[in-house]
């Protein structure tokens, strides 16, 4: 076992060193279909986005989006919903938002989404 100085020491590091990485731009935002997920592991946490993908109706339907505590209001829930919209527009899929989060962001962003996103009011 480790003191618990210690441990606390390898958190705070650990921790300003994840906020050093979203700093920098580092931010490397994964896409796993197969878990229907947008994610970014930071350091032994993850944040992610969960989706469905309706095929037929070629509608893609944000549903929740968790950030851990220590990296909220860091922007890396921008990014997932980013993201998640991006890959929308490359595959040409509607959007549906039931994530609070991400409707916030898109109602911010609606200007500059105009005509690139095909949204789909609930």
């Amino acid at each position: 076992m480790f003191p618990v100085s210690q441990v606390l020491s390898r958190s705070r590091y650990l921790t300003r060193l994840a906020k050093a990485e979203m700093c920098s731009g580092v931010l490397q935002i994964g896409h796993d279909p197969t878990q229907a997920e947008f994610s970014v592991h930071l350091n032994e946490s993850k944040a992610f986005l969960s989706y469905r993908l309706d095929r037929k109706a070629r509608v893609l339907s944000l549903d929740h989006t968790e950030v851990p505590a220590v990296f909220q209001g860091k922007g890396v829930g921008k990014k997932l919903v980013e993201a998640a919209l991006q890959h929308a527009i490359q595959e040409d899929l509607k959007v549906k938002i039931y994530c609070d989060f991400a409707l916030k962001y898109y109602r911010d962003n609606e200007a500059q989404l105009a005509g690139k996103i095909k949204y789909v009011p609930e």
